[in-house]
């Protein structure tokens, strides 16, 4: 069942799998609202797994409805959102972290759960950073996906678009502003419904940080002292998806990476776009149940174990071997 803002893509990758040879009543499409028809699916009494990505909120309404189920202990599966983090030190090259910072926090309009929503930079070079984050931004265009120069294109849907709104409202009355479009309105110029221009705001806390912005939202810290206590601060929020490391000192990222209690870490480099197979993808805490989507563990989640342990001797031992031993 997918999401019901997204029938189209759905409906033809089943269909794209019915004519490669998957049989009809082994996948199945359902159309509908998660409150309705995912819901009626989860309860079905035949249901032996279920595996979902969306909200954590969502996942939590599933596992208590799976618990609450007669019968057997259904597996879930559930991969959730993130208040993914950044952590650039003094050493990181900042044309390099912007770049990178540009590409997981605005792509797709930062409509993706691994996409980068909190900034921490130290504040050696926190001033230049954003001097060439605010420089970068304003080279995007959002606009119609249709057009090629579009590089921001509209939010999901109009409940999208409201609830990333009260976010940037909100924002600007608590933060410091950094980049925002020259319209009250966070619309772009161009007539295209649910369209937010890149925004981002400057907090004074990891613990300012409320909530996941499903949107082109990016807040950043300063930050100084020991960076595992950022790290630290980052995993008290409870989410644990993606983290990105800018630093040229090798082995500091790999004591911040062991530090964090996410699923994917990436060093000096973008947040997004993991690769199956190579990247398995998943997280904790908040964030997911795990195994990783694209790993070796996944579909052994729902397969079931079974252990034979026979007494050999009480049939007087292995009569094969002692005929063979004999013969």
């Amino acid at each position: 069942k997918p999401a019901e803002q997204t029938p189209g893509v759905a409906q033809v990758a089943v269909q794209l799998l019915h004519a490669a040879g998957v049989p009809g009543d082994v996948l199945q499409l359902a159309h509908g609202a998660g409150e309705t028809v995912g819901a009626a699916l989860v309860a079905q009494p035949g249901v032996a797994g279920v595996v979902f990505t969306g909200s954590t909120q969502v996942a939590k309404i599933i596992n208590r409805a799976l618990a609450a189920k007669d019968g057997p202990i259904v597996p879930l599966i559930a991969e959730t959102g993130g208040i993914n983090a950044m952590l650039v030190d003094s050493s990181a090259l900042p044309e390099q972290v912007v770049d990178a910072v540009v590409q997981s926090a605005f792509r797709s309009a930062g409509q993706r759960c691994s996409a980068l929503r909190l900034l921490c930079v130290h504040a050696a070079i926190a001033d230049g950073v954003i001097e060439m984050l605010q420089g970068a931004v304003k080279e995007l265009v959002a606009g119609d996906t249709s057009d090629l120069a579009t590089d921001v294109g509209p939010v999901i849907d109009a409940e999208a678009f409201e609830a990333i709104y009260r976010h940037i409202q909100r924002l600007k009355i608590e933060s410091k502003v950094l980049v925002a479009p020259v319209e009250s309105v966070p619309i772009a110029s161009k007539n295209v419904a649910n369209l937010i221009a890149p925004h981002a705001f400057e907090v004074s806390s990891i613990a300012d940080v409320k909530a996941e912005i499903f949107g082109p939202v990016l807040q950043l810290l300063r930050w100084d002292g020991d960076p595992v206590d950022v790290i630290r601060a980052v995993n008290a929020l409870g989410y644990g998806l993606t983290l990105g490391i800018q630093t040229r000192i090798d082995s500091r990222a790999q004591a911040l990476a062991q530090a964090a209690h996410v699923g994917n870490v990436y060093i000096n480099r973008n947040m997004i776009g993991a690769v199956v197979g190579v990247q398995p993808f998943g997280g904790e805490g908040l964030s997911g149940t795990g195994p990783k989507a694209g790993g070796p563990h996944y579909l052994y989640r729902f397969c079931a174990e079974q252990t034979i342990t026979v007494n050999t001797t009480a049939a007087g031992g292995n009569a094969a071997l002692l005929a063979s031993v004999h013969g």
